[in-house]
């Protein structure tokens, strides 16, 4: 379960998320739909953390992150819509490099 609750993320004057609040209850598969600009992008960095959210929670199971502790994230599966890996890199090289991001499987 990932429960997100009034969450706020501003860049400068500009306000991506505001008063967010969302709940998925069960493991699946799950599409984030809108509008450019609407603050897709912003909440899945958030929720894997690459951004900092200015106000509101973000709980994964039972724990709640924070901006030290990032071993909820072995609970989360994420693929973009576009994966941009370096181009010089050989597959091994790069089922490597993903492997000293997020650790052996």
């Amino acid at each position: 379960m990932i429960r997100i609750e009034n969450l706020y993320k501003s860049f400068g004057p500009l306000d991506v998320l505001k008063a967010l609040s969302l709940t998925f209850n069960h493991s699946g598969i799950y599409a984030i739909l809108g509008p450019n600009g609407s603050g897709k992008t912003t909440l899945i960095k958030s929720i894997m953390g690459m951004v900092h959210s200015d106000l509101g929670n973000i709980i994964v199971g039972e724990q709640k992150l924070t901006q030290t502790d990032s071993q909820y994230r072995k609970l989360i599966s994420y693929v973009p819509q576009i994966a941009r890996f370096p181009e010089n890199l050989t597959v091994i090289e790069l089922i490597k490099m993903i492997e000293n991001l997020r650790g052996p499987a």
